[in-house]
């Protein structure tokens, strides 16, 4: 098995930079003009050599499995001093192949050296690593590990490390965040038989392939003055992004990055300094359910805490209850000291809110949380309420239809669940090794009987995501809707979210006005975004029929959709007809 990363180094090109979309030559040598200004000026590149020595090739060279290749490819324009710079630096490990190029696109760059080394895309895992992140101490053993199964059989694939910690330096919110994302740039690979990684969005790809998420392990990406995104707080909010207390960064960094130095932590933001703010500021954010019972209008309420989860409920009125659930990214959130999942929503529909928080990736296989919402049923909890909601998304998708069954009549709405993950009963999800490794004896271990009490469950899955699909046939039933949101991944909620038809759903299916008509006219909007045109135009790319492929080449830039469609043609039609 080859793993292989690749790297860019500021390396100047136009390919894969959407500024240059519908630009003349003219335009776009002044475009490159300005970007070299910007690429090779000493502050930047001062900042990118330091951070590239002290956080990249740190990172690879402390690699506990050192079997592995490491591409960098850079500019010609560079000027010499900082070629020389990066040349020594390179020379250093014996696993990085340096390359300098004339303007290029990076999977072209790419293409080059791949077939100067002889190595073969389809045999090859490959990973990408900007010049400021690093990798976890372990992450090709990992890597190597987990994919073992997929590179032993044919087809495209995607892996990555679930969890990051962002180091803000230099700005209004400067600090370390944990990150609860999956393929984030840094260290997100891929198995494809003649496609670089870069010519597929990072976040993109997991919802048109089949994917490894490996658990327990962090990357580290940093953020200051050099990068092109733009970190916000109305940034962080979007990401969930949660700030680090001291304790959490350092045993972070002793678990994942020991290699770091004072002067790799200092550069990273990781210094005493840093963490010491870290610390003021996590202290100070409480959670939001902790504020509205203190100092709000809604203080009837409880927690049930627990080693393993917690209950927490507010009441706002007695018409509806607002049962939620945590999904996995809410599980590896850096602290307990947070909101349930949903809860926001909750407050703003002012409807009540049992939250149900979760502290490991178990799939509530928790004979004591049972226990617990058991004795909440018999003390008569949810039938003080006109209507009961239950609602999560995958792992917390599984538990709202699951646990259903305590609150006969309630409504479910679940995005993308799993009906069960007992390896007796399905041996064909292989996708969260913590979840088959729990312990699925006892009381609600399948969801699909446990929703027969409901009065109606809404179940949201993309039909293309092939254990999606089956979680979903083992959920059918009378009272049950199958609704399929093509090409949203395993990310429904997040897509509905990003569309802006989530709320609307949710209400629609609270009131009793859903209905599958509804649905798909709602979904029609996610035509326009770049999640669905991404997932059409792979399926186009196995369609046989010629015509068809140019109609949507037509109709991509009638939209203005240009990369789209050039991607399309390239790929699809034969030279001639490009």
């Amino acid at each position: 098995m080859n793993i292989v990363g690749i790297c860019r180094f500021s390396l100047l090109g136009k390919g894969d930079w959407k500024a240059f979309q519908g630009k003349s030559e003219e335009e776009a040598q002044i475009l490159l003009t300005e970007r070299a200004a910007h690429l090779f000026s000493r502050d930047r590149m001062e900042a990118r050599l330091k951070t590239f020595e002290l956080l990249t090739l740190a990172s690879l060279r402390a690699q506990t499995d050192q079997n592995f290749r490491f591409l960098v490819l850079s500019s010609d324009l560079m000027p010499t001093e900082f070629k020389d710079r990066l040349k020594a630096l390179c020379e250093n490990i014996p696993q990085v192949t340096l390359r300098f190029f004339p303007v290029i696109s990076v999977h072209e760059a790419q293409r080059i050296v791949f077939r100067e080394l002889n190595i073969k895309y389809s045999q090859t895992l490959q990973f990408r690593l900007d010049d400021d992140d690093c990798v976890c101490i372990d992450f090709i053993e990992a890597m190597r590990e987990f994919t073992a199964t997929r590179m032993n059989a044919e087809g495209v694939f995607v892996a990555s490390i679930r969890g990051v910690m962002y180091s803000s330096v230099g700005g209004k919110q400067d600090g370390v965040y944990h990150w609860p994302v999956e393929f984030m740039s840094a260290g997100a690979a891929i198995r494809h038989p003649s496609k670089s990684i870069y010519e597929f969005g990072h976040f993109g790809m997991a919802t048109r392939f089949p994917t490894v998420v490996i658990e327990n392990r962090l990357s580290l990406v940093t953020h200051n003055g050099t990068n092109d995104t733009q970190f916000t707080a109305a940034t962080i909010k979007h990401r969930g992004m949660v700030m680090m207390s001291s304790e959490e960064i350092n045993r972070s960094i002793e678990k994942n990055f020991p290699f770091l130095t004072d002067e790799s932590r200092e550069i990273a933001g990781l210094n005493n300094k840093n963490t010491e703010k870290n610390a003021l500021n996590h202290e100070s954010q409480d959670p939001q359910w902790l504020n509205d019972l203190l100092t709000t209008k809604n203080r009837r309420g409880f927690l049930i805490s627990d080693d393993l989860f917690a209950l927490q409920h507010t009441y706002r009125s007695g018409k509806v209850l607002y049962v939620s659930f945590d999904n996995l990214a809410s599980v590896r959130a850096s602290t307990k000291y947070r909101d349930p999942w949903g809860y926001a929503f909750a407050k703003k529909m002012e409807w009540s809110s049992l939250g149900v928080l979760c502290y490991r990736p178990n799939w509530y296989r928790i004979p004591r949380l049972h226990d617990e919402l058991h004795n909440l049923a018999e003390r008569g909890f949810f039938k003080k309420f006109k209507q009961v909601i239950f609602s999560g998304t995958s792992m917390g998708a599984y538990a709202a239809c699951a646990f259903s069954s305590i609150s006969p009549g309630c409504t479910v709405i679940a995005f993308s669940p799993q009906a069960t993950l007992d390896p007796e009963k399905i041996d064909w999800d292989n996708r969260y090794p913590s979840g088959t490794a729990a312990d699925w004896s006892g009381l609600f271990a399948d969801a699909g009987s446990e929703l027969r009490s409901a009065k109606h469950a809404w179940i949201v899955f993309d039909p293309l995501l092939e254990e999606d699909r089956r979680h979903a046939g083992l959920l059918e039933g009378s009272n049950v809707t199958l609704l399929k949101a093509r090409y949203s991944g395993h990310f429904t909620a997040q897509y509905m979210r990003q569309v802006g038809i989530l709320s609307g759903f949710v209400k629609s299916c609270a009131t009793g006005d859903m209905s599958v008509a509804k649905f798909y006219s709602q979904y029609r909007t996610a035509r326009q975004y770049r999640r669905y045109l991404d997932g059409l135009v792979h399926k186009l790319t196995q369609h046989p029929s010629h015509t068809l492929r140019e109609r949507a080449i037509s109709a991509l830039r009638t939209a203005n959709r240009p990369a789209l469609a050039n991607d399309l043609a390239r790929t699809l039609l034969p030279p001639d007809r490009v």
